[in-house]
């Protein structure tokens, strides 16, 4: 049997993701697709507006036979270490192929960038312009003119490069395939025709608004009915404690630079609203993404030790859900040595090590910090779908 992995955070799923599983599924007509998927924290650093098994629900759904979670120790990460986990996790799933959207739609393009970006002149370029004090995405942007004589790359393009590089790191046989993406931009806030992207349609959930032209009918039929929608504010009282109360040791956090806690710190004493905080402790040199990262990894307590253990080696492989043809991929991969797939907790103890136990334990404390806000039904073994049911 063969296998095409996607990774995604369906955040939540829409028209978009459903072209893109339609693609891939026409690029591999035989294949099963594995979804190796964001759980409750996602790679901005926030959580994700719906929780995993609401998530493994939707995709199942759509038409993805396989959900796999990727660990908030990787989910929750900058590219790099968002794409190396996923990769690696598809890896050890045995896939074959790759397919993700980007920009540009070309993945010999990025497969030449990717060989370039390796020379020692541009990770000596790279540095420079970070010590200027640029953000990492301005810095890299520079880096690439100066270098590669380029432009821009955009969000797509910029994971996709990861993407290739996590594959020749595993030495993996995964093809990657890329899909040129349409219609509306990552970030994007306009609706075109019946695409929008994920932040518009957080967005329009937020006020209330209606969505039901911009997403799939299986998709809406769930989210019409989801009364809990999470978002980063609802967990600022958390992170203001752990900043007080943990502030001696900030400085192990992930992606905690010398100083930065200091700043979090006295301005975590200071304002009660989160917009008001993260305004007060936004400068040039960290983005968005990267601030909100650096929160989630306090409320989380996600250090460069947990980091360090991770981007080496797969712990192991849990999984959320499938369909039939799922099932009997997952029943193939059971025949293979060295399985690191878990369906369930139990005896863990007897399976893996006490070091990879402590890894599990902490991805599923870290779900547990997230149900303190939104206390959704955890589930103790993957949702099994049957199409059948679907169709009654």
């Amino acid at each position: 049997m063969k296998a095409t992995g996607i990774v995604v955070e369906y955040n939540p799923f829409h028209n978009g993701h459903k072209y893109h599983l339609e693609k891939a599924k026409k690029l591999n007509p035989e294949n099963v697709i594995i979804a190796v998927m964001s759980g409750d924290f996602v790679q901005r650093g926030e959580p994700s507006i719906i929780d995993r098994w609401t998530k493994t629900e939707i995709a199942l759904k759509n038409g993805v036979d396989m959900v796999v979670e990727l660990p908030v120790f990787y989910s929750a990460q900058s590219a790099e270490i968002f794409a190396k986990g996923a990769i690696g996790i598809l890896n050890e799933l045995r896939c074959s192929t790759l397919v993700f959207g980007s920009e540009s739609g070309d993945v010999e393009e990025l497969k030449r960038i990717s060989s370039l970006q390796e020379s020692e002149e541009f990770k000596i370029k790279l540095k420079e312009r970070l010590k200027e004090g640029n953000s990492y995405p301005t810095a890299h942007s520079l880096t690439m003119k100066e270098v590669l004589g380029e432009s821009e790359l955009n969000s797509n393009d910029i994971l996709g490069l990861e993407y290739i590089k996590a594959i020749k790191y595993w030495k993996s046989s995964i093809v990657p395939q890329t899909l040129k993406r349409e219609k509306v931009g990552y970030h994007d806030t306009n609706i075109i025709g019946e695409f929008a992207s994920a932040t518009k349609i957080r967005e329009q959930l937020k006020k209330n608004q209606e969505i039901k032209n911009i997403v799939t009918e299986e998709s809406y039929e769930i989210l019409k009915r989801y009364n809990k929608f999470t978002y980063m504010e609802n967990f600022y009282p958390l992170i203001r404690y752990e900043l007080i109360k943990n502030y001696k040791n900030l400085f192990e956090i992930q992606d905690m630079e010398i100083g930065f806690e200091n700043r979090l710190y006295e301005n975590a004493v200071k304002y009660l609203e989160y917009q008001e905080f993260l305004k007060s402790i936004s400068n040039r040199r960290y983005t968005l993404g990267r601030t909100q990262r650096v929160l989630l990894h306090t409320l989380l307590g996600l250090t460069e030790d947990i980091t360090e253990k991770v981007k080496s080696t797969i712990p192991y492989v849990k999984i959320l859900g499938f369909n039939k043809k799922g099932r009997e991929y997952l029943n193939y991969l059971k025949s293979f040595e060295n399985n690191k797939i878990i369906t369930s907790y139990k005896k863990m103890n007897e399976i893996f090590t006490s070091e990879i136990c402590s890894l599990i334990e902490f991805n599923e404390e870290s779900s547990k910090i997230y149900r303190l806000i939104n206390n959704y039904k955890d589930y103790k073994a993957p949702i099994i779908f049957r199409e059948e049911e679907n169709n009654e």
